[in-house]
């Protein structure tokens, strides 16, 4: 079963600032943020200039939320990759399935993994090229 459908914004250095207009201009709560850390980054050095970046943030507006992050280094932000649609899926057996039906013609970005916050994750796009994002939250995210 899908538990929620978010879009998922990626930013080039800007997340803060697109929070506190969405904040300013849609009325949106901060419910999650999270920074750029070494163990995001497999336990390596964080890459200059992204220790201040939004790793990952959740803003509840309304009856909805959106999710968005800085991009790391090396990834340019622009039309086609700026959005995808995220589904936060309620089991692992469930994540994989759907990876595996949305995925059918389409191009795997991130197969299914365990992340170190806790969650299944994976990413991909569509035979459409829609982007997708797969979440199933497995322990209590860190804090």
């Amino acid at each position: 079963m899908i538990a929620s459908l978010n879009p998922f914004l990626n930013f080039a250095g800007d997340a803060k600032a697109a929070i506190a207009l969405y904040e300013k201009a849609l009325g949106a709560k901060v419910e999650a943020i999270m920074p750029w850390t070494a163990e995001m980054m497999g336990g390596g050095d964080v890459p200059p200039g992204m220790t201040d970046k939004v790793m990952y943030a959740k803003l509840a507006i309304g009856n909805g939320a959106i999710e968005l992050s800085d991009v790391p280094p090396g990834i340019e932000v622009g039309v086609g990759n700026n959005h995808q649609v995220i589904l936060h899926i309620e089991t692992p057996d469930k994540l994989d399935k759907i990876f595996n039906a949305l995925g059918d013609g389409g191009e795997v970005q991130m197969p299914p993994e365990n992340m170190f916050w806790g969650a299944r994750y994976a990413k991909l796009v569509d035979r459409f090229g829609i982007s997708w994002a797969f979440h199933c939250q497995l322990e209590p995210p860190p804090q």
